[in-house]
């Protein structure tokens, strides 16, 4: 987690407010004492972990959103138990 001051806080606001948006967290100090931590909005206390590693760079955010619709099905001439039963037997 970053730690920065009030002041510095007040001449970087955008550029911390981006990193925050990035998953970054940031602790605000007044004279040396944390008094606020500034983390993205919608965080859970037990993604703590999961955000340093993405403030880090060892973790990346999904680039793109999960689908809202199943995947269409493709229709087959034999049914799913024996196409199952056939991989069954090709891993053998």
């Amino acid at each position: 987690m970053r730690e920065i001051g009030v002041r510095e806080l007040k001449q970087s606001l955008s550029e911390t407010l981006r990193a925050v948006g990035r998953g970054q967290q940031v602790r605000v100090t007044v004279r040396g004492k944390a008094v606020a931590d500034i983390v993205p909005a919608g965080a859970a206390a037990s993604d703590d972990r999961i955000r340093e590693l993405v403030a880090e760079g060892r973790l990346s955010v999904p680039s793109r959103v999960r689908p809202t619709r199943a995947p269409r099905l493709v229709k087959s001439r034999r049914s799913a138990s024996s196409l199952v039963l056939s991989e069954r037997e090709a891993e053998r």
